[in-house]
């Protein structure tokens, strides 16, 4: 792939990505016939992202990867590549400096190069030049159609950011209730929470307020607003209106915005599965995990502590593009000889002493305790006198003949 961009354009994709980098932590590269698309998909897989940036979004661009060595137009191929949000965002760091300084931008994947090589060309002559190492991976998609959600209704980004304002920063979930002729916004509150201690705001936006407002069906969302704010921080700054697509509780939301020709996303957000409220169910629930506590008692008292069940908090939610379970933690069983540490030594293989020769009769003794060296070296200081050795010498002068 080869791409060119002016500088209004790289002003668009550094607020693109940095819009990605909110919701997920890898970029996913993929080079069409049509354009250039970026995904991203969080951790918890509660939330899809893609950007399609259409063909006049480019002053040039070309999907097929070129090869660098041996320019042989048989062997090229379309490159589908993804990278760490961190590497990509220390490129696109500072969008301010990008649109004073920049006036071009060409980007490029190379068919025999793991790279991605983005080169700034700025005033003054000045060149940036960036290397950032990627990994092959398959294609991201999330299957969803527009056509197929029954309420539908559009807004200023710009709206719905000061509607946001009135809901604390520590929020982390709100819900959407849909009326025929209003929308109905308030932050969630789960059950195990004392009500008494917690704030709960709510907004209700007229259907006057919305550029097209269409809802066949009233119904209750929720959803992570996370999200949302990194959604409506790129459409506030690009002034761009906000379409939203909801069906109904436990189907994910769409919002999804479009400018001209040029480009669109596409936001994809997991909702929370309705709860149900008939008392009859409940109680035969807690009739059943009463019983149950009762018989397992008996058996969880043999372990040492009872075995918890983890359930992540996106498992209420789902999404099209994936299925959430909840997971228990398998049973230790306990065993006499049990470690508190594990040696880091014991994860290396041993290597084994090479052959020796079997000639060799060598007796390896064992060094003695430290009170017998310590004997060993003192004892000939203890003696009384030393034995004399016979010791070949020499005489360099001779005896005297006699007494004078």
């Amino acid at each position: 792939m080869k791409c060119l961009l002016d500088a209004t354009s790289v002003k668009v994709l550094a607020r693109a990505i940095h819009c990605l980098a909110k919701i997920g932590d890898e970029l996913h590269i993929e080079p069409t016939e049509n354009g250039l698309t970026l995904k991203t998909v969080n951790a918890s897989k509660s939330a899809y992202s893609a950007f399609n940036f259409h063909l006049p979004f480019f002053l040039d661009f070309c999907h097929i990867s070129e090869n660098t060595v041996q320019a042989d137009p048989d062997e090229d191929t379309v490159i589908k590549c993804k990278l760490p949000m961190k590497s990509i965002l220390s490129v696109f760091r500072s969008i301010g400096s990008l649109e004073k300084s920049v006036e071009t931008c060409n980007i490029m994947l190379p068919l025999l190069e793991a790279l991605l090589i983005i080169e700034f060309k700025c005033k003054h002559g000045i060149i940036k030049h960036f290397n950032l190492r990627y990994f092959e991976c398959e294609s991201v998609e999330a299957e969803f159609c527009k056509s197929g959600y029954a309420s539908k209704f559009s807004c200023s980004s710009r709206f719905y950011s000061e509607t946001l304002l009135s809901f604390h920063s520590s929020t982390q979930e709100v819900t959407w209730s849909l009326a025929m002729d209003q929308v109905h916004l308030s932050n969630h509150i789960d059950d195990e929470v004392d009500p008494s201690k917690c704030v709960r705001t709510e907004v209700t936006l007229a259907k006057d307020e919305f550029i097209d407002f269409n809802v066949a069906l009233c119904t209750q969302v929720t959803f992570c607003l996370k999200e949302l704010r990194a959604i409506l921080a790129f459409a506030e700054a690009l002034k761009l209106d906000l379409d939203c697509r909801m069906e109904g509780a436990g189907q994910p939301v769409l919002f999804s915005l479009e400018k001209a020709d040029l480009y669109s996303a596409d936001f994809l957000l997991a909702t929370l599965t309705p709860v149900l409220d008939s008392t009859a169910t409940s109680s035969r629930t807690t009739s059943n995990q009463r019983k149950n506590d009762v018989s397992t008692q008996s058996n969880l008292s043999k372990h040492s502590s009872p075995v918890p069940i983890l359930r992540d908090k996106a498992d209420s939610r789902t999404v099209s593009c994936a299925n959430l379970q909840t997971t228990l933690m398998p049973i230790v069983p306990e065993s006499p000889c049990h470690t508190s540490r594990l040696n880091s030594l014991s994860l290396i293989e041993p290597q084994l002493f090479p052959a020796m020769d079997d000639n060799l009769d060598l007796e390896i003794q064992p060094p003695p305790p430290k009170r017998a060296r310590a004997r060993y070296i003192f004892q000939n200081c203890l003696k009384a006198t030393q034995e004399a050795r016979k010791r070949p010498c020499e005489v360099f002068a001779p005896d005297s003949e006699g007494d004078e």
